[in-house]
């Protein structure tokens, strides 16, 4: 099934535009595609999501080359306790976990719920508070988060960083599920029990129901759970794409680089192809042109032998984009939109 999967992909590819829902605060994802037809999961809606765009969301996308939209900024900084999850989603309801990036040296978190004045306006109050020496909590309702508003987490070390300095805190923001849509995804879900797919197929085919929902938190940690039983080059791809689409870009990294590593072994030229380009858009997310172009370059060759001509040639034309960026010494993304500015001590070498 998953063969004829990749058939497919490569015949139907989709044009999947993903832009922020809300300007300011960045409440999950907006799909312009209709919800899946079938319970069959696309996996151009995985594997395409950021890649079929040529525009960008940075200002700048004329003369440097742009973000690919889709692709946020943030998660790159292992000195700040950013929000891994909820971030940039929509929510069942308003029970769930609270995770953040582990920061080494810190005792303990202050976790702090804001309520935002509405989407585009700034924070209004703190609806909740706790600290804690894990880098989990649980919220459970208490006090109850309304469907018409809008929420963002703050994370707090011992020492004073905030989550606030991660370049994605901006858009890292959630909102929660009203009950009919909640009701529409239960039965959208309830019909993909019912087919013959396999196990893998099937948590692919969720996460897509839960991606057009918005809900990138879930589709995220339905792949997660079926990727600890099978840990196969596809989900490694698609997890990449979705912490990407997250601004999680260290985790977008290491499923890029996991899924190399499996497509070269199984000596699958597409999917290497696809990992190699994710490995290049995450880089060029961090302005680092010189650990980009190579990857580019090097997915280019691979979907030429990969025979997929189109978007061989699509991946030389945003390399020599980027190297004219490069070369007229121009970054190609804009500056972070961190929410505060303090400084911090020079980051060590990011490792995979």
């Amino acid at each position: 099934m998953l063969a004829s999967l990749k058939v497919f992909w490569i015949a139907r590819c989709k044009r999947v535009w993903v832009a922020m829902l809300l300007c300011g605060l960045g409440v999950g994802v907006e799909l312009c595609f209709s919800p899946p037809p079938s319970a069959e999961a696309n996996l151009s809606n995985f594997l395409v999501g950021g890649r079929r765009n040529q525009g960008g969301r940075s200002a700048n996308r004329q003369k440097g080359g742009g973000v690919r939209a889709g692709r946020l900024n943030g998660g790159f900084d292992s000195r700040i306790p950013y929000v891994i999850t909820p971030r940039n989603t929509f929510e069942a309801s308003d029970q769930f976990t609270i995770r953040w990036q582990a920061v080494a040296g810190v005792e303990t978190y202050t976790v702090r719920l804001w309520q935002w004045e509405d989407a585009n306006g700034g924070r209004q109050q703190v609806v909740w508070q706790t600290t804690t020496s894990g880098t989990a909590v649980r919220y459970s309702g208490t006090p109850p988060l309304a469907t018409e508003a809008f929420y963002a987490v703050e994370v707090i070390t011992d020492q004073g960083v905030s989550s606030d300095l991660d370049a994605g805190c901006a858009i890292a923001g959630f909102a929660v599920l009203f009950p009919e849509t909640r009701s529409r995804l239960q039965a959208d879900l309830e019909a993909i029990d019912l087919t013959t797919l396999s196990p893998e197929e099937q948590a692919l085919a969720r996460a897509e129901v839960y991606l057009n929902y918005q809900m990138l938190d879930a589709a995220i940690a339905t792949l997660a759970e079926q990727l600890a039983l099978t840990p196969t080059d596809t989900l490694y791809l698609a997890l990449g794409d979705f912490y990407s689409l997250a601004g999680l870009n260290t985790l977008a990294r290491v499923h890029y680089t996991q899924a190399l590593e499996l497509a070269t072994a199984n000596r699958d030229d597409l999917w290497r192809a696809i990992a190699l380009e994710g490995l290049g858009e995450v880089a060029v997310m961090g302005n680092d042109l010189a650990a980009a172009l190579p990857y580019l370059r090097q997915a280019q060759l691979s979907y030429g032998l990969a025979n997929v001509p189109l978007q061989a040639n699509q991946v030389k034309d945003r390399i020599d984009l980027l190297e004219t960026a490069q070369r007229l010494g121009i970054p190609p993304t804009d500056e972070p939109q961190v929410c505060v500015t303090a400084p911090l001590a020079p980051n060590p070498p990011l490792q995979p």
